[in-house]
C-alpha cells in the first residue's frame, strides 16, 4: 500500500470502515452465531424436561404398543388408528391427533427431552426456508441478507414469545405438536407452494408433490393454522384466475386443492360436534369482531416489548438495502399491511368460536408467531415501497454501497440497535430474570429448580416401573421451574390426570401424597 493510499485509509475514520466489517456475508453468521447461543440453554434445560397431562392420556396407545410389540410400524399404525378414532369421536384435526399420539415419550421418557429439540428446529428451518424461497428465489435479494432477516425473527419469535406460552410451545409436547410443529409445517408448505412456481422440470415436479403431500396434512392440523392456510390458499387461487399468467399454473390447483380437501375434512368431521357439546363459545359473527379486537390489544400490550421494536428497527437498513437490489415496486403498502393484520387477527377466530377465549398458552404461542410473521413481512414491505418511491422521484439516489456492502448509516444503525438491545437487556434483566426465554432457562438453571423437578419425575417413573401393584402414591414436585412446568396428577386417584397416567404405564390407581404441614 503506497503513502497515499494509508493516508487516504487513515481518513476514512469508521464511518468508511464498517462497510468493510459488516459485510452482509458477515452480518449473517454473526446473527446465526448469536440466535444458535440463544437456543443453548433452551435446550441443556430439556435434559429435565417430562411428560404430562395429554401426553400420557392421548398417548398411551401408542406406548402400551410399544411396550408389548417393540415395534415401530406397530407404534405408528396404533397412532393411526387413534387419530381416526378421535376424528369420528372427538376433534376433527386428524394430522394433529396422530402427532400427539406419539409423543416421544413413546418410546421411553428420556425420550421427552427431544420436544424442545424437535420443535425448535422445525421453526427454525421452516421460517428459514419461507424467508428464502420469498427473497431469494422470487424477489432476487442477497441471500445473506434474507438469512440475516430470517435470523432477528426467529429470536422474536423464540427469545420475546409472551410467557404464558412458552411451555406449551417448546415443551409440552402435546400443544406443541399441535401448534408450533403443524405451524412449522404451513410455512414449508407455502415456501414449497411459491418455490414451484419459480422452479422448473424436476424440482418443480418435486416441489408439487411435497407440498402436495404437506398441503393435505396441514389442511388437518389445528384449525388456527388450517384456517389461515384455507384465507392464504383461496387469496392465491384468486390472483391466480385473475393473473395472466394463470394458465402455467394449472399444478398450482394440486396442492392447493388438496390443501382444501384436508382443511374440509377437519372442520366436517364428526367429533366436532361431539366436542362442541360441551363448548360454551361465540356466535361466528362475534368471533371474527373479537378476533380483530384480541389482535390489536395483544400487539399493542403484550406483544410489541420494547426488545421487538429495537429489533424491528434493525431489519429496517437490512430491506432498505435489499430494496435497492431488486425491481419489484412494491404497490399498494396499506393493503399489504391490512392483510398481515387480517391474518394474524384471524388466528384468534377458532378457538373464540369453539371455547369463547384465547386464555390457553400454546394458542397466544401460535397467535404471537403469527403476529412476529406478518409485522416482519410488513415492515419489510413498506420499507420496499418507500425506497421505490424515493429512487422514483429522486432518479439518482445514493447507493447503498459498492460491491454489495452496506452503507455506513445501515452499519452504524445495526450496531446502534445491537448496543442498545444488549444495554436494555441488563436493565431489565435484574428486576425480571425470566424476561427472555433464554434467560428463563437460565434462571431456572442457576436456581436447581429444574433439576430438582426433573429428579422427582425421574424418580416417579423408575416407581411407576417397578411393577407395584394397587394404588402408588409420589411425593409432590420439589419445584415448579416456569419453562418446564405445565401440570402434574393430583391426591385424586379418579382425576383425569391420574387415570391417563394409569393407562400409559398400565397402573392400577396412582395419587400425589398430601404436603406435609
Amino acid at each position: 500500500m503506497s503513502r497515499l493510499e494509508r493516508i487516504a485509509d487513515k481518513g476514512k475514520g469508521w464511518s468508511g470502515r464498517l462497510p468493510e466489517l459488516m459485510t452482509p456475508k458477515t452480518t449473517a453468521v454473526l446473527l446465526s452465531v448469536l440466535y444458535v447461543l440463544s437456543l443453548v440453554p433452551l435446550l441443556w434445560i430439556s435434559r429435565y424436561n417430562y411428560p404430562s397431562a395429554d401426553d400420557y392420556s392421548i398417548g398411551s396407545d401408542c406406548r402400551q404398543v410399544w411396550v408389548a410389540t417393540r415395534n415401530v410400524f406397530a407404534v405408528l399404525w396404533q397412532g393411526i388408528e387413534r387419530s381416526v378414532e378421535d376424528w369420528l369421536h372427538w376433534m376433527g384435526y386428524f394430522t394433529s391427533n396422530f402427532l400427539m399420539a406419539v409423543p416421544p415419550s413413546t418410546f421411553g421418557e428420556r425420550w421427552y427431552a427431544l420436544t424442545a429439540w424437535i420443535m425448535l428446529g422445525m421453526l427454525s428451518f421452516s421460517t428459514m426456508y419461507l424467508f428464502h424461497v420469498i427473497f431469494v428465489k422470487v424477489l432476487k435479494a442477497d441471500r445473506f441478507l434474507s438469512h440475516s432477516i430470517s435470523m432477528l425473527v426467529l429470536f422474536l419469535s423464540v427469545q420475546c414469545m409472551c410467557p404464558a406460552g412458552r411451555v406449551e410451545a417448546f415443551y409440552w409436547y402435546s400443544g406443541a405438536a399441535n401448534y408450533i410443529f403443524v405451524h412449522s409445517m404451513s410455512l414449508f408448505f407455502y415456501g414449497l407452494l411459491i418455490s414451484s412456481v419459480c422452479d422448473s422440470g424436476k424440482k418443480r415436479i418435486w416441489d408439487l408433490a411435497a407440498a402436495s403431500f404437506l398441503g393435505f396434512l396441514t389442511g388437518g392440523g389445528n384449525q388456527m393454522t388450517a384456517l389461515n392456510g384455507a384465507v392464504v390458499v383461496l387469496a392465491a387461487g384468486v390472483m391466480i384466475l385473475l393473473s395472466k399468467s394463470g394458465k402455467g399454473r394449472r399444478a398450482l390447483w394440486i396442492p392447493m386443492g388438496l390443501f382444501l380437501m384436508g382443511f374440509l375434512l377437519n372442520v366436517a368431521a364428526p367429533g366436532n360436534w361431539v366436542r362442541a357439546e360441551d363448548a360454551s363459545g361465540m356466535n361466528p359473527v362475534k368471533a371474527v369482531l373479537v378476533s380483530f379486537y384480541e389482535c390489536l390489544d395483544r400487539a399493542m400490550n403484550q406483544w410489541t416489548t420494547w426488545p421487538v421494536i429495537v429489533i424491528v428497527i434493525a431489519m429496517i437498513p437490512l430491506f432498505w438495502h435489499m430494496a435497492g437490489e431488486i425491481s419489484f415496486r412494491f404497490p399498494c403498502p396499506l393493503l399489504a399491511v391490512a392483510a398481515g393484520y387480517c391474518l394474524t387477527a384471524a388466528m384468534a377466530t377458532p378457538p373464540l368460536f369453539a371455547l369463547g377465549n384465547m386464555e390457553a398458552g400454546r394458542l397466544q404461542a401460535l397467535m404471537f408467531l403469527m403476529y412476529i410473521l406478518t409485522l416482519s413481512l410488513g415492515v419489510g414491505y413498506v420499507t420496499g415501497w418507500a425506497r421505490k418511491r424515493l429512487e422514483a422521484r429522486f432518479p439518482s439516489p445514493r447507493k447503498s454501497g459498492e460491491g454489495g456492502r452496506l452503507s455506513p448509516e445501515a452499519c452504524w444503525c445495526l450496531l446502534g440497535c445491537l448496543v442498545f438491545l444488549v444495554f436494555g437487556s441488563g436493565l431489565t434483566l435484574v428486576p425480571e430474570p425470566h424476561f427472555y426465554t433464554f434467560s428463563s432457562a437460565l434462571t431456572d438453571l442457576q436456581e436447581g429448580n429444574a433439576r430438582a423437578y426433573g429428579e422427582a419425575l425421574k424418580e416417579r417413573a423408575q416407581l411407576y416401573g417397578s411393577g407395584q401393584e394397587g394404588l402408588i402414591q409420589v411425593e409432590p414436585l420439589p419445584a415448579r421451574p416456569k419453562l418446564l412446568y405445565f401440570s402434574d396428577i393430583g391426591q385424586d386417584p379418579q382425576d383425569w390426570e391420574n387415570r391417563g397416567l394409569c393407562r400409559f404405564y398400565g397402573l392400577d390407581q396412582v395419587a400425589v401424597k398430601k404436603a406435609r404441614e
